[in-house]
C-alpha cells in the first residue's frame, strides 16, 4: 500500500505538471482565438468542463515568472526585518 501511495503520487506530479504545460503552450499558441472562444479560461473550462474561476487559476499557474528585480528584494528585505 506504501508503494502504492508514493507510486500515486509520483503519477499525479507528472500529470499536474504535464497540464501546465499544456496551458501554457494553449495561452502561448493564442488557441483561444483560433476557436472562436473569447479567452483561454472560456476555452478550457468548455473543454475541460471546468469552472472559470479553476480555469483562470491554471492559467495563472501556467504564466511565467518574471525574476524579481534587486530593488524589489531590497525592499521586501526592508519591510521584513
Amino acid at each position: 500500500m506504501l508503494r502504492t501511495l508514493v507510486e500515486t503520487e509520483r503519477h499525479r506530479r507528472r500529470l499536474g505538471a504535464a497540464m501546465v504545460a499544456a496551458v501554457a503552450e494553449a495561452e502561448r499558441r493564442s488557441l483561444a482565438a483560433g476557436t472562436g472562444y473569447r479567452d483561454t479560461a472560456e476555452l478550457l473550462s468548455d473543454l475541460l468542463r471546468i469552472s472559470t474561476s479553476e480555469a483562470r487559476r491554471r492559467i495563472e499557474c501556467a504564466a511565467p515568472r518574471r525574476p524579481r528585480s534587486r530593488r524589489n528584494r531590497r525592499i521586501r528585505a526592508s519591510l521584513a526585518g
